[in-house]
């Protein structure tokens, strides 16, 4: 008899056990980590540095290739995508003879400036311009123009650069920038025109290292950067 109290005994010690370790209370409920929402722009890995959905657009035209040095250049201190503009007739000499084909290019546009047959050809190019929140052209001056192909380009692209930051890069032997600045704004008529404007002269190409640095810092090019990922 004694052996079979035992065995009740235990029975019922299993059961208090079975039903103490099932009402045992649970561990704190641990804080749920929440997702980035789409939009958010502070970038986790480094929060000093701008999200990636900022992006800018070098478009440049090089005759002599001093613009070419100088947006190569500004490719190594900046995070950018680079389109190049070329005349789709290729070997003209637009300085022989005192820039003569260049001024017919040049005198041609300005006398019908809203006309598309008025501009010279060049290679296709597609771009989506939705992509970019600033735009630099990079350019250089004929007789105090801006140069005949790239003006092209801003014909059939001006247009969709509206809101966008656009910065201005001009390459000339010594004459002023102005008129090239002055085409700019004519075909880009809603841009939002970043001062001051770099002007290189041929013979300061070699020095655009340090001038292209200083003129990021003048136009406060990371804060733009910044400011841009926010909107």
């Amino acid at each position: 008899m004694k052996k079979y109290i035992i065995y009740f005994f235990a029975i019922c010690m299993m059961f208090t056990l079975a039903s103490c370790e099932k009402d045992e209370p649970a561990l704190p409920n641990q804080p749920e980590i929440e997702a980035p929402e789409d939009g958010d722009d502070e970038n986790p890995d480094n929060p000093g540095k701008p999200s990636e959905g900022h992006k800018t657009l070098i478009a440049y035209y090089s005759y002599t290739n001093n613009v070419e040095r100088i947006v190569t250049e500004l490719h190594t201190q900046i995070e950018v995508d680079v389109l190049e503009i070329e005349p789709a007739q290729k070997g003209l000499d637009y300085a022989a003879n005192n820039y003569a084909l260049g001024t017919q290019l040049l005198n041609a546009i300005k006398a019908n400036p809203d006309d598309e047959s008025s501009y010279p050809a060049i290679d296709n190019v597609e771009v989506d311009m939705a992509k970019y929140d600033m735009v630099i052209i990079a350019v250089p001056l004929w007789w105090s123009q801006m140069a005949a192909p790239f003006q092209t380009f801003l014909f059939h692209y001006g247009s969709q650069m509206e809101g966008k930051d656009i910065g201005v890069i001009v390459s000339s032997a010594s004459s002023g920038i102005s008129g090239v600045v002055a085409d700019a704004k004519r075909l880009i008529p809603k841009g939002n025109f970043i001062e001051p404007n770099l002007w290189i002269r041929s013979s300061q190409t070699s020095n655009a290292a340090s001038l292209i640095s200083d003129w990021l810092k003048d136009i406060h090019y990371n804060s733009l950067v910044s400011v841009s990922s926010e909107r």
